[in-house]
Formats: C-alpha cells, structure tokens, sequence
C-alpha cells in the first residue's frame, strides 16, 4: 500500500516542508518536481518554488551528480555505465553526468573494479571466470575496464 501525501493548501508550508526535503539530502530537479506535484501545487506554484531552491542554493544538479557518482561507486560498487543509466533516468543533464563522473579517480576506480575480480579468482574453471566477468558487467564496468583488470589480476 503507497503512502498518500496530504495536500498542501499554504504556499509557506510547502515552502518549509521542500526546503527541509531538500536540506535533508541531495535531491536532483524531478524528485523536487514530484515531491512538488504530490502536495497538490498549483505549475505555478511550482516552477516558483523550484526557482526559489536553486537560486538559494537547496538544489543544485551538479552538487547532486557528483554526490550520487561518488556514493553510488564507494557504497555499491557501481561502474561509469550503471551510475550513467540511473541518473539518465532521473533525468540529469548531460553535462552534470560528466561533471559528476570526473569525480571517479581512475587508479580508485580501477582497484575497486580488481577487488570486485578478486573475490572469486583465481577461476576453476571457464564458466566462473565467466560468471565473474559478468557480474562485473551487470555493475556497471566496460569490457575495456574489465580486461585491464583481469591483466593486472594474473601478474
């Protein structure tokens, strides 16, 4: 059963109750956008409000891509390709996935991705070794990356 938003009715409590949204952790455009819709605004209303929050500093895109690229990579494991799917879904620009992105280290990234390779080798047999570079895949990791990890793990 979803949870149902009461309406708000009071433009200063919508203003507060975003604001605290917004404060509580880095959102990006469209969750701020639903959050707004789903207290019953008026586009307004909305577009309004939305204008307050970036130009007071409570959302910012790129402050978001950045955090999201480094938590999801850090916590997850997640490589280029899955983090760039998830936040073309919430619908970030394409300059602040980039920008997001370059917050990746490479010799960081690439340890995390030979750590990932490394709980199941050395492989037995072909069908592990398969089985691992796949899951690698299904992180997020580009067949290049993988290789070159593979490379440094059987020196």
């Amino acid at each position: 059963m979803a949870f149902k938003r009461e309406k708000v009715y009071d433009l200063e409590t919508a203003r507060v109750q975003i604001r605290k949204y917004c404060a509580y952790q880095e959102r990006c455009q469209s969750e701020v956008e639903e959050r707004l819709r789903s207290m019953g605004l008026l586009q307004a209303a909305q577009d309004d409000l939305l204008g307050e929050l970036i130009s007071e500093g409570f959302l910012s895109e790129e402050r978001f891509a950045r955090a999201y690229v480094r938590g999801k990579h850090r916590a997850k494991g997640w490589g280029r390709v899955k983090i760039t799917h998830h936040l073309k879904a919430k619908r970030v620009s394409a300059r602040c996935i980039q920008l997001g992105l370059s917050e990746l280290d490479p010799e960081s990234y690439l340890q995390m991705l030979t750590a990932l390779l490394a709980k199941s080798y050395p492989w037995a047999t072909r069908q592990e070794e398969q089985s691992a570079l796949a899951a690698a895949q299904r992180k997020g990791y580009t067949w290049e990356e993988i290789e070159t990890a593979k490379a440094d793990l059987q020196v």
